[in-house]
């Protein structure tokens, strides 16, 4: 199941008691807990609703509770003891100091049960398996040789990958006498062969290119969410000539800043470095009072206020005022 799916959307049943966890997982009594393990892993994959066809997930998800259910009961050592002594699944649930909870089990073995490394450690053990040679000439028998009724039933099987594999499985059991040679098998014309292999290569087609496609849109849909979150951080610059306008003034208003910033901190710098005997030095001519900046400097700040365009003509004269009462 997707590790999307809230635990709401899953619907959990009582507990399938009246069950026998050996014939659900088709193990001995004396199956060892690696085998027990294995056998569920299996049957999980079998028969988990998200695999079944929409007409066949209630019969699955039935199935795949008594799975669950099945393993609750043999994985855990205590409850396979209670249950050997009894014969009762009920009674094995029932033991002190067990704080076994069916529903959220149930819930974790439904989302756990297949995912991409489940299915590709399944698929390494299964494919080419004595267990896989059986399911595939039980399906030739069943289906008396049609090969997409026999791909529907074999698990992890594809048309294009696995066909030849099967027909030496198949080749090879006619031969020895163990299943018959039906019409359909060995009747099967290139042409049709051909039309059969084109149908399934087109279908993969369509599957990878609806993945491509869902991949893409959610892509797309996590870039929109990722803007959203962005603009409300920080709104979207505005257009028009009176936004334009507010951008300069603003620009203005930096540079302006950083001239003042600029015209202080080389004050500071001329007057650091005359303290230390700098430009000024101890050949140089001294200030007056080492609190006030000399006239030098004065000169240098009404330059740069009479440039400053800024300035309104009344606050430009309120700073010419002061400076002179200064001077």
């Amino acid at each position: 199941m997707p590790s999307n799916a809230h635990d709401e959307e899953i619907d959990v049943d009582d507990a399938p008691t009246d069950i026998d966890p050996y014939v659900v997982l088709s193990v001995d009594r004396s199956a060892t807990p690696d085998q027990i393990k294995s056998s569920y892993r299996k049957a999980a994959l079998k028969h988990h609703p998200d695999k079944a066809s929409p007409e066949d997930k209630d019969a699955a998800h039935t199935r795949f509770q008594e799975v669950a259910f099945a393993y609750a009961i043999l994985s855990d050592e205590r409850r396979r003891k209670r249950y050997d002594a009894t014969g009762n699944t009920s009674e094995s649930l029932d033991l002190d100091d067990d704080d076994f909870d069916w529903t959220s089990f149930f819930r974790e073995q439904y989302k756990s049960a297949v995912t991409e490394a489940s299915i590709n450690q399944f698929a390494g053990q299964y494919k080419g398996s004595e267990e896989e040679q059986r399911h595939v000439l039980g399906a030739y028998k069943e289906y008396q040789g049609n090969w997409e009724a026999m791909f529907e039933m074999v698990m992890l099987s594809d048309m294009l990958d696995d066909e030849d594999r099967f027909r030496v499985i198949i080749d090879k059991a006619i031969a020895d006498g163990e299943v018959e040679a039906y019409q359909k098998y060995t009747g099967e014309s290139a042409a049709a062969r051909k039309k059969r292999t084109d149908r399934a290569r087109k279908l993969r087609e369509k599957e990878a290119k609806e993945a491509e496609e869902a991949e893409q849109g959610m892509e797309e849909d996590l870039k929109s969410k990722t803007k959203q979150s962005e603009a409300k951080v920080k709104p979207k610059a505005k257009k028009g000539p009176g936004d334009m306008n507010e951008l300069a003034s603003l620009i203005k208003q930096r540079q302006q800043g950083r001239s003042a910033e600029t015209f202080i901190a080389g004050l500071e710098a001329k007057y650091a470095g005359e303290s230390k005997g700098g430009k000024g030095g101890r050949g140089g001519t001294k200030r007056g009072s080492s609190d006030e900046p000399s006239e030098e400097a004065f000169a240098k700040n009404r330059a740069f206020n009479k440039a400053d365009k800024s300035e309104g003509d009344g606050a430009a004269g309120a700073r010419k005022s002061k400076r002179s009462r200064k001077a």
